[in-house]
């Protein structure tokens, strides 16, 4: 009997884990926006010195734009929880030069969440530069 229930607890502990391993094991996706206009007013932002990033709700867009002349990549990072659990998260980076808007299309469940800030990334060294504070909206 002792020995099952020290079984049991052990299985037990180890769903756990597992459980909690696989949810903090979320992959990142990674686009590289596309050239296009700056984003319809009714966007919710995030910026820093270098990056401003939006997201467009009705579209389940983020509009990405360099602010600055340092050779570095503008960001979106952003993170998709559902039911209070992280299930997606990403970039979406905008290479295409100072002053360039640029997007990414993404497609979220209308009942999750978003959290997101706006990055600068240098390339040549693959480090972050600095980021905004995070942002939330519903997706």
């Amino acid at each position: 009997m002792l020995l099952a229930v020290a079984t049991t607890s052990a299985v037990l502990i180890l769903t756990l884990l597992l459980s909690t391993a696989s949810a903090a094991a979320v992959a990142v996706e990674f686009n590289r926006a596309v050239a296009s206009g700056p984003p319809p007013q009714t966007t919710t932002c995030a910026s820093t010195t270098g990056a401003l990033a939006c997201y467009y709700q009705a579209s389940d867009t983020w509009y990405v734009q360099d602010t600055a002349a340092d050779g570095a990549s503008a960001e979106a990072r952003w993170e998709n929880y559902r039911n209070g659990v992280l299930y997606r998260s990403g970039i979406c980076r905008n290479s295409l030069g100072n002053g360039n808007w640029g997007a990414c299309n993404k497609n979220y469940y209308e009942d999750s969440t978003l959290w997101w800030r706006a990055c600068v990334y240098n390339g040549s060294a693959g480090t972050l530069v600095r980021c905004s504070g995070w942002v939330s909206s519903p997706a």
